[in-house]
């Protein structure tokens, strides 16, 4: 079980909403009342541990590690943080960050994830999964939002998701509700993926990565 420690100030920490299924309504309200948007592709790879109180996953050869650290109305508060050296991580993801050689990149030296989540030890404790976003972000005011289409590398399942975060419950509340969304599970993507990894058939999922069969 990964050892509790706040990987950054909590205070700085924002509320977020997500929410699952495509949720056509909600996405062309969110356009519509939106004063800014952007579209972005991009890689990941989680890290799925047994706490579903972490969230980590490797972006462009860095890892990122949110911290779940309250809920308030339905909606969750992380932090969050970018590492690139295994001093700054939280345990148990030093010893992973040590064993991937996530420091590597730092130092301009030849790297591939792939390779290196294929040799990670089985007594690690993580769980790999490789996805692709497409994602569209939008501004609401002083709230952020975005509606992800996200494709398993392993299995080939599109998850499609939307959420909304901020500082101001009220303000998130209000959206909330604007957008139908009220009484939704709010569920973080890594919890979502540990769940759809689980149900598909024809996945074997070991300690060390997640890897689809013939």
């Amino acid at each position: 079980m990964p050892k509790k420690q706040l990987t950054s100030d909590p205070t700085a920490a924002r509320y977020e909403y997500r929410v699952w299924g495509k949720q056509r309504k909600a996405r062309k309200l969110l356009a519509k009342l939106a004063t800014e948007q952007t579209t972005e592709t991009v890689n990941d790879c989680y890290l799925l541990v047994d706490d579903p109180s972490w969230n980590a996953k490797i972006r462009d050869n860095t890892l990122k590690i949110k911290q779940l650290v309250d809920e308030r109305k339905g909606f969750e508060q992380w932090t969050s943080d970018r590492h690139r050296t295994a001093e700054s991580v939280p345990s148990p993801f030093d010893t992973i960050f040590e064993q991937l050689g996530l420091d590597r990149p730092q130092r301009g030296e030849e790297y591939d994830l792939f390779t290196e989540i294929a040799a990670l030890d089985g007594d690690a404790g993580v769980r790999a999964v490789f996805v692709t976003k497409e994602r569209r972000r939008y501004r609401v005011g002083d709230l952020r939002a975005e509606a992800t289409d996200i494709r398993i590398r392993e299995t080939g399942e599109v998850l499609y998701t939307l959420s909304i975060e901020g500082d101001d419950i009220d303000e998130l509340a209000s959206l909330r509700k604007r957008l139908g969304l009220r009484g939704e599970d709010n569920v973080a993507v890594h919890s979502a993926l540990d769940l759809e990894i689980e149900n598909s058939p024809g996945t074997v999922v070991s300690t060390a990565a997640v890897i689809d069969t013939p």
